[in-house]
């Protein structure tokens, strides 16, 4: 809600710039990095981790107190970042701005919760070793976060663009649907077939080695080879919600399930049309690139989140999310923001001074905008009341 709250107030800065001076040195550089690691490491991540929990019913009993302190760390070292980041404080690195002391208090309260989850599986009655692996891949975590928060450190680009490559694009989105994978095998009761596991961790495979073939080639969205392993992605667009449909769900909410893989589907192809020659060259870094982001985070992600939510939380407070006016505001509120942050895109890189000077094509894009973002805050308000109640 206040990552929101703060994003409304981005918008509206990009309209009235004098209203910044409110806010002295907070510029609109400085309240970004707010925006973005309040949205990934507060809304994003923490709905993840109760998920995690909620997979050792251990850590919820003896170690409850534990637990809700390493919570209440994380979102104490997110308030800390905060005001670092508007006392300008940074990395310079877009999602790890984490810096000074902070580089080492986030990824050590990380491995703080790490080691409850591991305690909590050690104390089990009946330890499951199948959950040693997935517990040496989160104990990387906080290492990565540390290592990938250095200003020294940085991924491949595509040297003609410096825009990401089709190779980071393709394992950035393998990560998203393993996850999706591992998803019903957690949450299901009733396994749907054999065939169609074999079927999809099957496809996951090839997928999967399609990356690792793809960082060995050149890094250009020019390249045959870049593009033929992005587009295996489509692929994915019918056999993940067919995979899904055969499930048995402990709780059955189709609503945001649906709404997941609509959005899903969208960010997938929004993904590789954009990286085509041609179009990407004209696109890169322009309002097209602040529609996709917010296609992934506010459409997808934001569907996945309250769909996992709704599969552990109890069903008395699982239906509080599937409020039907809530629901359409939201989404309508976000494919409104996406579509115009596209057009502004689009005139933006037919005309690059159309973003420099005010003009009424730009303020009225701008102002709607604007209105979406007010409807996701007010959305994101009614939201956290639903769940005080």
């Amino acid at each position: 809600m206040v990552a929101n709250a703060v994003g409304l107030l981005l918008s509206i800065l990009l309209i009235f710039p004098k209203v910044g001076l409110i806010f002295g040195e907070w510029t609109y550089g400085r309240w970004l990095p707010l925006h973005l690691n309040w949205q990934l490491y507060g809304w994003t991540a923490l709905p993840l981790v109760a998920w995690v929990f909620f997979l050792l019913p251990q850590s919820r009993n003896s170690l409850a107190k534990a637990s809700c302190l390493g919570i209440r760390a994380w979102s104490a070292v997110l308030a800390l970042g905060g005001i670092s980041w508007l006392t300008g404080h940074t990395s310079g690195k877009i999602f790890l701005d984490w810096t000074g002391f902070l580089r080492v208090l986030f990824p050590a309260v990380i491995l703080y919760l790490w080691g409850v989850l591991a305690l909590a599986w050690y104390r089990g009655e009946k330890r499951n070793w199948f959950v040693v692996p997935g517990l040496l891949v989160l104990l990387a975590v906080p290492f990565g976060l540390y290592f990938a928060s250095s200003p020294e450190v940085y991924p491949h680009v595509d040297q003609s663009t410096g825009g990401p490559t089709g190779a980071s694009l393709l394992n950035s989105t393998l990560s998203v649907v393993f996850l999706l994978l591992i998803l019903p095998l957690a949450l299901r009761h009733k396994p749907p077939g054999k065939s169609l596991d074999r079927l999809v961790w099957g496809f996951f495979a090839v997928n999967f080695f399609l990356g690792l073939y793809s960082e060995t080639l050149p890094h250009s969205h020019h390249h045959p080879g870049q593009i033929t392993c992005l587009a295996s992605l489509l692929l994915w667009l019918g056999l993940l919600p067919y995979y899904y449909s055969k499930q048995e769900w402990k709780t059955p909410h189709p609503l945001w399930q649906k709404a997941m893989f609509v959005w899903l589907g969208v960010l997938i192809l929004n993904g590789f049309i954009t990286f085509l020659p041609g179009i990407l060259d004209r696109l890169k870094f322009s309002n097209a690139l602040v529609a996709h982001s917010h296609l992934a985070m506010a459409g997808f992600t934001t569907s996945l989140l309250i769909f996992v939510l709704q599969q552990i939380l109890p069903q008395k407070i699982a239906l509080r999310m599937n409020n039907r006016r809530a629901f359409w505001s939201w989404h309508l509120a976000t494919a409104g923001y996406i579509v115009l942050m596209i057009f502004a895109g689009i005139f933006e890189s037919t005309d690059p001074s159309f973003l420099t000077y005010p003009g009424v094509l730009r303020d009225t894009l701008y102002g709607l905008r604007s209105l979406s973002g007010l409807a996701l805050f007010l959305v994101s308000i009614h939201w956290w009341k639903a769940l005080q109640s």
